[in-house]
């Protein structure tokens, strides 16, 4: 983390200054320490590490600073506690917990949603494919799960955090 971190603060003091920035997601691919990744540079602990950083700790505050991580070949929300916050979403054909799906994150309406579309099967895959390729993914929300769905605070409550 030591030598990230110059890079996480320029980013960070970045993302504060975008006026028009609501959420501000993580990636990251490990989600746990020792399988590729020191310690704090998994997921969750990374997460923590930038959330207490000037200009990232806003969107903490306003609980807008979200985080998705891999690896563990599993779809599930919240695996390693942070509800609201943490997503891991690795399960793309590799054994691990057999779910397959497509994640995705979505910020229209003034909210901030994840959906999930379970692909675990062939039938499930297919039915997906064809409505999206239809009607658009908007369309096909039935065929998701949505694992997070939270108001994105105005604008007059985003200057007021301090």
């Amino acid at each position: 983390l030591d030598d990230t971190r110059p890079f996480l603060q320029e980013a960070c003091a970045w993302a504060a200054n975008q006026e028009d920035m609501d959420v501000l997601v993580l990636f990251g691919h490990w989600d746990v320490s020792g399988m590729g990744a020191e310690g704090d540079m998994a997921m969750p602990a990374f997460y923590s590490e930038v959330a207490a950083m000037p200009g990232c700790d806003k969107f903490e505050a306003k609980n807008m600073l979200k985080f998705v991580m891999g690896h563990t070949h599993c779809n599930d929300p919240h695996p390693h506690g942070k509800v609201g916050a943490g997503f891991r979403v690795a399960g793309f054909g590799m054994d691990g917990c057999g779910n397959y799906g497509v994640p995705l994150i979505d910020t229209s309406d003034n909210k901030v949603r994840f959906w999930y579309f379970d692909t675990s099967d062939s039938d499930r895959l297919n039915e997906v494919v064809a409505c999206v390729s239809r009607e658009g993914w908007k369309s096909c929300t039935s065929y998701a799960t949505l694992w997070l769905n939270e108001d994105i605070p105005a604008r007059e409550e985003r200057s007021m955090v301090v």
